[in-house]
């Protein structure tokens, strides 16, 4: 069966652009925790129909969690459809039997409340591609997000400068002094590299690699096995 609690540390593979057969090959792979599903890359290196059809995978017996997103092109995504379709898509994933999806804090309640009906898990989830804000806006943008009650949240910047990568960490004790939560919270970028290990020591629920044969989801992006060599050197594991 399976769960949607993840241990931790936990490490999540993301996956861009498989075929149907490395999606079967990969949906046990012994490195990662849980696997998010790049569906956006995935439409538009192949299609919609085709991700529709790849959706029978989640009747899998004994697989690991899956995390769906459908990133629009105002996040840094690849999706450049309608809203509509771009939800539906995540509809059906869920409807289908994926446990988590990623959306973004401009989705509509309704649509929110159609995935907590359905008891998928939310991950509500912001990125800033060019720079790193400063500590006020940052703490505010997650203030706004938590307000809307997703399960988890999570954070990403492009670290120019050292600085960037506390100011980003920083949100993770904040955040659970002043609500009592965990949030995913890390700088993208090769300045921002190590930011990528130091926030699940910090607490946050899981972190991002990439997987074998796969390119970077981000830039800064670790592969699997060395993130879990790495937990496993400090002792996390």
């Amino acid at each position: 069966m399976v769960m949607n609690k993840l241990k931790k540390p936990s490490i999540c593979g993301c996956m861009l652009d498989f075929s149907r057969e490395e999606i079967t090959t990969h949906m046990r792979e012994a490195e990662v925790d849980l696997l998010e599903w790049r569906l956006d890359v995935h439409i538009r290196q192949h299609s919609i129909e085709d991700a529709l059809t790849a959706f029978s995978l989640f009747s899998s017996e004994s697989r690991l969690p899956f995390l769906v997103t459908n990133r629009p092109v105002r996040e840094g995504g690849s999706f450049d459809g309608g809203e509509w379709r771009r939800i539906e898509v995540l509809q059906r994933a869920v409807d289908a039997g994926a446990e988590w999806v990623d959306l973004e804090p401009d989705v509509p309640e309704s649509e929110l409340n159609w995935f907590r009906m359905k008891k998928a898990s939310v991950l509500l989830s912001h990125h800033e591609m060019n720079d790193t804000p400063a500590t006020a806006a940052l703490q505010e943008r997650v203030a706004k997000m938590l307000e809307r009650k997703p399960d988890v949240i999570k954070i990403a910047t492009v670290a120019r400068e050292q600085e960037d990568n506390l100011r980003v960490l920083g949100l993770i004790p904040w955040a659970q002094k002043e609500f009592g939560t965990d949030i995913i919270a890390f700088c993208m970028g090769d300045v921002g590299r190590w930011t990528r290990i130091a926030c699940v020591a910090m607490g946050s629920p899981w972190t991002y690699v990439q997987m074998p044969g796969q390119t970077r989801a981000a830039p800064g992006q670790l592969l699997a096995r060395d993130m879990r060599a790495i937990f496993k050197a400090m002792g996390m594991l």
